[in-house]
């Protein structure tokens, strides 16, 4: 995607959402001249769009922001119906199940390690 078209749509993403490019930044950790950099589709460090993308997952639909048909409204983007924020939830379990179970394992094989030196 064009880093123009990519950042006006950032643009009206904020705008949508009611902050300033001020108020980003603070969210984001980043600095208000490089947010504007960003929306004006000038290069930035693949960070600085990481941080804003990563600020926004809670708040829009991703995959609608890359998609061809992109429209700013609230009905498209935000999360406000009930299945989309269950899905956004079972990524988020899943996620936690996997850590745990990784947990476990690595566990399970340093007790497994240790009962052989005991013994």
């Amino acid at each position: 995607m064009d880093s123009m078209i990519l950042g006006e749509r950032l643009r009206q993403i904020r705008l949508m959402l009611g902050m300033t490019q001020k108020e980003l930044a603070w969210a984001t950790h980043l600095s208000q001249p490089v947010l504007s950099r960003l929306e004006n589709g000038e290069e930035v460090y693949a960070s600085v769009l990481l941080s804003v993308l990563y600020y926004y997952q809670g708040k829009i639909s991703l995959d609608r922001l890359f998609s061809p048909d992109f429209v700013a409204s609230k009905e498209k983007l935000l999360y406000t119906n009930r299945e989309d924020i269950l899905q956004k939830l079972v990524r988020q379990l899943d996620l936690i199940a996997d850590t745990i179970s990784e947990a476990n394992v690595m566990s399970l094989a340093q007790i497994d390690r240790l009962k052989k030196e005991v013994l």
